[in-house]
């Protein structure tokens, strides 16, 4: 299965993110997107970025789940 990444930076994170909770908030993004979209993704982070792997088949739902979110 081919996959798509999509790239947030932590600091954008909007404010009701914990951006000091950084695995509570890939826990947040990981279920929001399988509740809301049906989107199963891996999500990781580093100290700057997180890095969202996302199934390209299901890149357009996850896009959408996300800006929901207020994320993009």
């Amino acid at each position: 299965m081919e996959t798509s990444t999509i790239r947030l930076p932590i600091r954008k994170l909007p404010d009701h993110l914990d951006r000091s909770r950084i695995a509570t908030v890939l826990d947040e993004i990981e279920g929001a997107l399988l509740d809301d979209g049906g989107v199963y993704v891996r999500a990781h982070a580093d100290s700057m970025t997180i890095t969202i792997e996302v199934p390209t088949d299901q890149l357009i739902d996850a896009a959408a789940c996300l800006k929901d979110l207020g994320l993009i």
